[in-house]
């Protein structure tokens, strides 16, 4: 970008010397101080998000700890959130009005004839010029010649400002630093939702019920799936899932404008698929619903690909257990996952028509399934 003033209208003296200095202090609140805070403070954040993790427990989750709803984690992450969203709030409000006041400032010292063909100076086009008596405002330019990136930068953010408008670039480490801390907030959140759920489906593996055949086994091979009741794991996660929207309501309607920044600039694991619809995104209650249940199918099919062994009997049970989460997830208005819907194909098709079955479906699933019941590929 070329900052030339026009012939006709030199620089009244004093004009390179004030944008020196206003260039430096620009140099001074994007730099090397707020970068420093903003570094510490996030460090500070993120040390405290990761204690409460430790205490909750939610990267120890043990399979075998009794099933019990606690929501206080889940409403202290909601209140870190807010936090997070005022911060992100402050700093765009703050960045605002820097940007605003930079451009008062120093907008009277811009003419309209600079054009952006490249990073020019003051000094140079002054230089080109003869003029027959030196200004020594305009012939010394001491913030390009002590520190020419610096002088480059500001002309730059002031070219920016003037033709683009504001965005985060005054303030870009800060705000970046924001955004992380933002986001394992968000993580915190959905960790201490979601561990009651993954603490049931980690037991599937190691139920023994699986490969063990009870009493009357021979004689229940026949029994239609609708004589079967889903298991307590999934009727516990069942459970856990519609009541959700009972908790994720109030926070996500209430009137916390923070809360509301945090929320729309954070995003949650585990998207949609691509293809897949999304209405959810429209509100956020059901933003997070579809996110949670589509953590609860993928770990569901992860977790079940882990059975060692399943006799006829336990495959009908298996069968009987998704299709009992697929209601669960129909009520909610949600769908099921393709991986699902594969793995309760394979799981209830007859032994004599699995091979045709699994023929279009992803080989991995097939053969795992295939080896648990027993069945050739």
């Amino acid at each position: 970008m070329c900052f030339r003033v026009a012939e006709t209208s030199p620089p009244p003296p004093g004009q390179t010397l004030f944008l020196n200095l206003l260039g430096q202090r620009l140099c001074f609140l994007a730099g090397a101080p707020l970068l420093c805070f903003s570094r510490r403070y996030s460090s500070d954040f993120s040390s405290t998000l990761q204690s409460i993790r430790k205490k909750c427990k939610l990267d120890e989750i043990s399979p075998h700890s009794l099933f019990q709803e606690d929501w206080t984690a889940f409403q202290s992450s909601i209140r870190i959130m807010a936090a997070c969203g005022e911060l992100l709030r402050q700093c765009g409000d703050f960045e605002q009005q820097l940007a605003n006041r930079i451009l008062s400032m120093a907008g009277k010292y811009l003419s309209d004839s600079y054009s952006s063909c490249g990073l020019g100076s003051l000094h140079e086009s002054g230089s080109e010029r003869p003029s027959a008596v030196k200004n020594p405002w305009q012939e010394y330019n001491y913030l390009q010649r002590e520190s020419p990136a610096e002088y480059a930068s500001f002309l730059e953010t002031l070219y920016a400002l003037k033709e683009k408008g504001t965005t985060h670039n005054l303030l870009a480490a800060a705000h970046s630093a924001l955004m992380r801390l933002n986001q394992l907030a968000h993580q915190l959140a959905f960790d201490s939702v979601f561990l009651r759920i993954k603490q049931q489906l980690l037991q599937v593996p190691r139920m023994e019920g699986w490969s063990t055949a009870g009493p009357g086994e021979m004689l229940n091979e026949d029994l239609p799936h609708f004589s079967l009741t889903p298991l307590e794991y999934i009727s516990n996660i069942g459970q856990y899932l519609m009541s959700l929207p009972l908790h994720l309501e109030p926070f996500v309607t209430q009137e916390d404008s923070a809360l509301e920044v945090a929320l729309h600039a954070g995003k949650l694991p585990f998207p949609p698929e691509q293809g897949d619809e999304v209405p959810e995104l429209e509100n956020m209650a059901d933003y997070w619903l579809g996110s949670l249940a589509r953590a609860t199918m993928q770990t569901y099919c992860e977790v079940i690909l882990q059975i060692p062994e399943l006799t006829p009997h336990s495959a009908k049970q298996l069968a009987t257990d998704i299709d009992y989460l697929v209601n669960v997830l129909d009520a909610l208005g949600l769908q099921p996952s393709k991986a699902l819907q594969q793995t309760l194909l394979l799981l209830k098709v007859k032994p004599e028509d699995f091979k045709q079955a699994a023929k279009p479906l992803p080989r991995r699933l097939a053969s795992s399934i295939a080896s648990m019941r027993g069945l050739e590929p």
